[in-house]
């Protein structure tokens, strides 16, 4: 295998692909990108068994010197390449005794490599699910307005992922963490006659809001039983570089969500307005005096008053009174205030609601602008 290519075109197609390596695994072939040549293009795969991402581009005329395949260290090759000066041509070339040999003006390094052969890549072909068109805008909405809300690490491993749930024309997003829920829905095409689940990982919901851009071109997304598969086209903003296709497949969680519509609190009688900047500042303010371990906050409502309260061991005290529009009568609530500002975090209007029962039930939390997102926070125990 031999291969000529502008430095930059090669590392653009090395980018997209890398992050589905693990820096250390028990098999390691899995530190190494498989890199397949041939005349017309060049295929890179990134793998841990759990996300598999392929890069392709197109190769100008001659690029290819030899067909062939091989693996290479992932971390090595990107970091020399990035080390190249700028416009800088690499010639890569496996040579017979199948080591690695990377030239570039007066630089040579020689890198191992393993037989690509011996790559394990996840079984795609014939896979058979669900269809679902969406734009790549609309998906990367979903995973950014409720990624924040996964679990992490936690026991119950289908809480460590993000629900994907195609009912009628709608594709929605669910997380939870036992402390917070997240949902976000937008209008999606499906191929389903009834409602689909599948429990998308947390470092798959992480590649994908890296790959997704904000342009409104279709995707179609293949759920299967145990994967979900996308091709995403990558337009080149450089006239010189080709266009990039990835192909993106992850293994799905297997296992069970919770009922999320359960969570979600109906019938609240306690409805409060407030400005969406005011709020998040003033929280971040008195949050600094919270206890550093629980970071509670207390929320004392009044009529059309909010005053924000919070202490911790050391005897340190922060108080903050807002205006808002509330007309009900006086109720005190406590939260973790981390959980409340990332709510506020990926919601966009300037006012906020809170819907609320009881001092001690779970409070709704959205923008009056945007019903299609969610958010549910249950309070801190006094």
């Amino acid at each position: 295998m031999r291969l000529k290519i502008a430095k930059e075109s090669l590392l653009n197609v090395l980018s997209h692909v890398v992050g589905a390596v693990e820096r250390r695994h028990t098999l390691n072939i899995l530190s190494n990108l498989k890199i397949q040549v041939t005349a017309q293009a060049l295929t890179v795969t990134g793998s841990d068994l759990e996300v598999e991402l392929v890069a392709s581009t197109a190769l100008a005329e001659g690029a290819c010197l030899q067909e062939g395949e091989t693996t290479v260290p992932a971390r090595k090759l990107i970091d020399i390449c990035k080390s190249l000066p700028s416009a800088a041509l690499v010639d890569l070339h496996i040579t017979e005794d199948q080591r690695c040999i990377l030239k570039s003006g007066n630089s040579r390094f020689v890198l191992g490599t393993l037989p690509a052969d011996d790559y394990p890549l996840l079984n795609t072909e014939n896979t058979q699910g669900t269809q679902v068109t969406v734009t790549q805008r609309e998906l990367k909405r979903l995973f950014e307005k409720t990624a924040f809300a996964m679990a992490v690490q936690d026991v119950r491993f289908y809480l460590t992922g993000t629900l994907l749930e195609i009912d009628a024309n709608q594709l929605r997003a669910v997380t939870t963490d036992g402390h917070r829920l997240a949902l976000c829905e937008t209008v999606a095409q499906s191929t389903a006659t009834q409602p689909i689940q599948a429990i998308v990982p947390r470092k798959a919901v992480a590649e994908l809001q890296r790959l997704l851009s904000v342009e409104d071109e279709q995707l179609s997304l293949l759920i299967g039983r145990e994967l979900l598969n996308v091709t995403i086209k990558m337009p080149s903003r450089d006239k010189e570089q080709a266009d990039i296709t990835v192909r993106f497949t992850t293994k799905l969680i297997d296992g069970k969500f919770p009922d999320y519509r359960r969570v979600i609190p109906r019938g609240g009688d306690k409805v409060v307005m407030i400005a969406h900047d005011v709020f998040k500042q003033s929280l971040q303010r008195v949050a600094i005096l919270s206890n550093e371990k629980l970071r509670g906050v207390f929320l004392n409502f009044n009529a059309d008053s909010l005053q924000l309260r919070a202490n911790n061991p050391e005897q340190d005290e922060a108080i903050e009174d807002l205006a808002i529009q509330y007309a009900d009568s006086p109720l005190e609530m406590s939260f973790n205030a981390q959980y409340l500002i990332e709510v506020l975090g990926v919601l966009d209007g300037d006012d906020v609601s809170m819907t609320m029962t009881e001092a001690n039930q779970s409070v709704l939390v959205q923008d009056p602008a945007h019903t299609d997102q969610t958010y549910v926070v249950m309070p801190m125990r006094v």
